[in-house]
């Protein structure tokens, strides 16, 4: 049953939809140079068909009104605003020229409504490591020790600290900075030695960096708001009060309604007959399946009385 009261008001939506029209915003009769016209204007989205708003001729007011053009208005919206639009990249270095080099001065923004043309805003730039990882150098030092004596190795130390990071001893080489007579040769009396020392350190490099910067400027859009349609129906006088027929009193101005209007008000009717036509029939038939059921009910119990 439920199945049927949802057909029933589906097949009445659609025929009440099919006569359904646009409401004019405005209607306007006037007589312009001896021409009787009816404008009607109708406001539509950008998207709606105007081809929808034209009648077939009417009665009103004593004339038959035919259509004969109808005329397009875009209505425009037109308005501005500031916007700031923000970019990311990543970059391998920090340096500021580097960073530059990949940032156009301008961009083109359109978000399919506002449009315009952005500069990049130098003071907005922010660069920061994307990542870190750890990483070593070799730091290295040398040492000139003496003169001394002898070549000994107690004269030079095992390490020694540069920049904070202590380094170790990785080679020597002496050097003879003076020399004496013995006998009759010279023999070595004074040296210096050439210490070079070595170690490591580490530290945290960034691996990347990436670099945000805005984008400023106006933006403005020119947009069709709605679209405005004037239609206009030429008048002709409809047959005089002689022309009706014998004991037929003619028709008032306030009665004459349009053929729209007349097919809207009979395709209301006809669903609503409809309507309630299948809904008698369902009623009759589960009445009869009532007393078809009761019938059954009757005969069985008296057959059951015989056979006891």
């Amino acid at each position: 049953m439920k199945r049927l009261f949802l057909s029933l008001l589906v097949a009445l939506a659609l025929s009440v939809s099919a006569f359904a029209m646009e409401v004019p915003t405005d209607t306007v009769v006037q007589n312009l140079n001896g021409s009787q016209q009816l404008i009607k204007t109708y406001t539509l989205p950008p998207g709606g068909d105007p081809q929808a708003l034209i009648e077939e001729p009417f009665q009103l007011e004593g004339y038959v009104y035919t259509f004969a053009d109808i005329v397009k208005a875009e209505n425009h919206v037109s308005d501005k605003d500031s916007h700031t639009e923000t970019v990311t990249l990543e970059t391998g270095t920090k340096e500021l020229s580097d960073i530059l080099a990949q940032l156009a001065p301008t961009m083109e923004y359109d978000d399919g409504a506002y449009a315009g043309t952005l500069s990049l805003d130098h003071t907005s730039i922010r660069t920061e490591a994307s990542g870190y990882t750890t990483r070593s150098r070799t730091i290295s030092a040398t040492k000139t020790i003496g003169p001394v004596d002898r070549n000994d190795m107690s004269y030079v130390p095992a390490t020694t600290v540069k920049d904070g990071v202590t380094l170790s001893l990785s080679s020597v080489d002496w050097q003879i900075t003076g020399t004496d007579v013995v006998g009759e040769s010279l023999a070595p009396c004074s040296y210096q030695a050439v210490a070079k020392y070595s170690g490591k350190t580490y530290y945290q490099a960034a691996t990347g960096y990436i670099t945000t910067a805005n984008y400023v400027g106006e933006i403005s859009r020119d947009d069709v708001e709605s679209v405005t349609y004037r239609v206009t129906y030429i008048g002709t006088e409809a047959a005089a009060a002689s022309d009706e027929p014998a004991g037929q009193a003619p028709a008032s101005p306030a009665a004459a309604v349009s053929d729209h209007s007349r097919a809207f008000v009979c395709a209301a009717i006809g669903a609503a007959v409809v309507l309630a036509a299948l809904l008698l029939i369902f009623l009759l038939r589960r009445r009869a399946h009532r007393l078809h059921t009761a019938d059954d009910d009757g005969e069985h119990d008296e057959s059951e009385g015989e056979i006891r």
